[in-house]
C-alpha cells in the first residue's frame, strides 16, 4: 500500500525526537565562579549546530568540477533565562572581561599564565587548549528521559551577551537574553558523556 498510517508509525522510533527535551552544561575556566544554579535549568533555548563543509569549482575545458574543501564552525547562540541574582550573565560577563577588559582591553593572567592543575585544559596557549575556552554539552533527552544524543563544543567561549529590554510597561514575564558562542570544532556522541568521550566517529576520543 502507498500510503501506510501503520507503517509510518511504526518507523518513526519514539514517535520522534522532541525539541524540547535538551539540557545544555556550560564549563567556566579558571579565574570564573560558577553560578548556584545550573546552566542546565535556565538555558531555555539553542540549536543542533550546523555541520558545514564548503567547496571549491575546478573547470576543465569551462566544465566545473566540484570539489570537498575545508569544514567550517558557524557561531552558536543559547538562550538563558535571567534569574535575579543574574548568577549565569555575571558569569559570562565576568569570563569576557577575563579575556578582554573593559578598560584597556587586555587580557587577565588569568587566561596568559599556564592554568592550575585542576583546569581541563593545560598551557596557557592559544587554540582548542587556551586556558580561556572551555567545554559546552547539549544532550538530547528520549520521552523515556534517556540520553539519546549529545553536542559536545571543545574549545568554546562568549563573544556576544545580547540586551535585556526593560520597560514600565511590561508585567509578568521574565527576562531573559541570548549569548553567541564561538568555538574550536563540536562532535557528535550517541553515549552519555565521559572521560575519556566516545563520540559517534569511531577512534575518535578524547578527554574533556
Amino acid at each position: 500500500m502507498a500510503f501506510s498510517i501503520t507503517e509510518f508509525k511504526s518507523n518513526l522510533k519514539g514517535g520522534g525526537a522532541r525539541p524540547s527535551l535538551f539540557t545544555v552544561e556550560l564549563k567556566y575556566p579558571t579565574g570564573i565562579t560558577p553560578p548556584k544554579i545550573s546552566s542546565r535549568f535556565l538555558v531555555k533555548g539553542t540549536s543542533i549546530p550546523t555541520s558545514t563543509i564548503g567547496t571549491y569549482d575546478v573547470f576543465f575545458h569551462g566544465k566545473a568540477i566540484h570539489v570537498a574543501g575545508d569544514r567550517t564552525f558557524e557561531t552558536w547562540d543559547t538562550t538563558i533565562i535571567n534569574d535575579e541574582d543574574y548568577g549565569i550573565r555575571i558569569a559570562l560577563e565576568k569570563w569576557m572581561d577575563l579575556v578582554a577588559d573593559h578598560k584597556l582591553n587586555t587580557r587577565s593572567k588569568t587566561f596568559i599564565t599556564k592554568p592550575s592543575s585542576s583546569d581541563i585544559r593545560k598551557g596557557g596557549k592559544e587554540g582548542e587548549g587556551a586556558s580561556y575556552k572551555q567545554d559546552i554539552f547539549v544532550t538530547q533527552f528520549g520521552k523515556d528521559g534517556k540520553h539519546k544524543h549529545h553536542y559536545h563544543f571543545l574549545g568554546a567561549f562568549p563573544t556576544t551577551i545580547s540586551a535585556i529590554p526593560l520597560d514600565w510597561g511590561t508585567a509578568s514575564e521574565i527576562e531573559e537574553y541570548t549569548v553567541t558562542w564561538t568555538y574550536d570544532r563540536w562532535m557528535p556522541g550517541t553515549t552519555a558523556p565521559t572521560s575519556p568521550v566516545d563520540h559517534l566517529f569511531p577512534g575518535d576520543k578524547h578527554r574533556n
